[in-house]
């Protein structure tokens, strides 16, 4: 049994060890990251514009390189009413200039940014709407944007696609409600950098843009690897249950085929015995082991020997004390009676076997044989032959 023990401790360890490997491995793969720039994946192809493209009064902004980082200088205008400028990427394919891609399975986008002098400016996600825009406009797009702060330090930031906001001068322009502020992610058209109404004014800013990435979770390599583990740990589980079943029955029939000849304790009052006291004491216990109220005490004194002479025999012949013996008798027999008898009545065993106690009947059962007498009887039925036998 103890080698059934640690194999079923490397098993387990060796299924936890896989487990914690597949969930790492389906953990890992959920996990998406899509490169815009400097790397662009081969599934986003897209081109970027500025605004204005031509100066606006003061308003102005130039491009100064897009290789490893996007570098522009802007001005704004104080004099020109609301002065806008941005820098932008529009998603394209090999057909058309203007293309909708399906986000939805991205949750963030990421990228790392550094102004001078420090400045508030816009993410703004530029979206398809259904009911207003036109391709040959694309002043029409339905436009969703959130705020950030940067300053001449690198800084990263991450900004949830799910938290961004349509603007009520958007709204109201295409007379919707203000309250109407959802926006279709699957039909995402691209990215720009704004300036905000608190950005500098007539102040010379720089900006440096890199590493843009769309980040997301695929569930499915989530469920599949949550999905594995549960089947891998119920097949351990009903193995594990065989396998201990087996090694029990296995277990309880070499603990029984060494009791075997305790069973056969009827026959002591006819064998002959080179030691009278030692032959007394055996044959008194076999015949008295079912007495509930049977002692050391009451044996001592039926048969008219000493308690520790009584204990001496029995370590002597079988290296058990007088109580001990009394329960290896108690328990063989009700092992015996068990394995006999399908119907068997686990507390008329016990009395039958001298125990008053069905509690301790069972504790004591399960400590010699490994298993309460129910289980015992399941797993150690006397075949037909063998009762022919008997």
């Amino acid at each position: 049994m103890l080698t059934f023990y640690r194999n079923a401790l490397a098993a387990f360890v060796a299924i936890l060890v896989f487990s914690a490997l597949v969930v790492y491995v389906g953990v890992m793969k959920s996990k998406l990251n899509a490169s815009l720039f400097p790397g662009r994946d081969a599934n986003f192809l897209w081109v970027s514009a500025i605004e204005p493209q031509e100066p606006v009064g003061n308003t102005r902004l130039k491009l100064k390189g897009e290789v490893g980082t996007v570098e522009y200088d802007f001005f704004l205008d104080a004099e020109t009413p609301f002065p806008y400028t941005h820098y932008s990427i529009y998603f394209v394919d090999p057909i058309q200039s203007f293309a909708q891609v399906d986000l939805r399975r991205f949750a963030e986008i990421s990228f790392k940014i550094q102004c001078d002098p420090k400045n508030v400016l816009m993410l703004v996600l530029f979206s398809f709407d259904d009911k207003v825009t036109d391709l040959n406009n694309m002043s029409s797009r339905r436009v969703s944007s959130t705020a950030f702060s940067c300053d001449k330090n690198w800084s990263e930031l991450r900004i949830n696609l799910a938290d961004l906001d349509t603007p009520h001068w958007w709204l109201g322009r295409y007379g919707y409600e203000f309250s109407d502020t959802g926006y279709q992610l699957n039909k995402t058209m691209g990215f720009a950098w704004v300036n905000s109404l608190q950005s500098p004014l007539n102040t010379p800013s720089h900006v440096k843009l890199t590493d843009v990435k769309l980040l997301g979770t695929d569930r499915r390599y989530i469920y599949v690897s949550a999905a594995l583990c549960f089947v891998v740990w119920i097949v351990f589980g009903v193995w594990l249950f065989r396998r201990y079943v087996a090694v029990l029955t296995v277990d309880i029939r070499e603990k029984v085929k060494q009791d075997q000849p305790l069973m056969a304790y009827k026959k002591l009052s006819i064998e002959p015995q080179k030691d009278k006291e030692k032959s007394a004491v055996l044959r008194y216990m076999a015949t008295e082991y079912a007495n509930p109220e049977l002692s050391l005490e009451m044996a001592a004194a039926a048969l008219g020997v000493n308690r520790t002479k009584i204990n001496d025999i029995l370590k002597e012949e079988l290296g058990l004390t007088f109580s001990t013996y009394l329960n290896k008798l108690r328990l063989t027999e009700a092992a015996r009676l068990l394995s006999e008898n399908e119907e068997a009545n686990v507390s008329e065993i016990a009395y039958s076997v001298g125990y008053n106690n069905v509690s301790y009947f069972n504790k004591l059962f399960k400590t010699e044989y490994g298993c309460v007498p129910k289980t015992f009887k399941f797993l150690y039925p006397l075949k037909d032959s063998e009762q022919q036998d008997k």
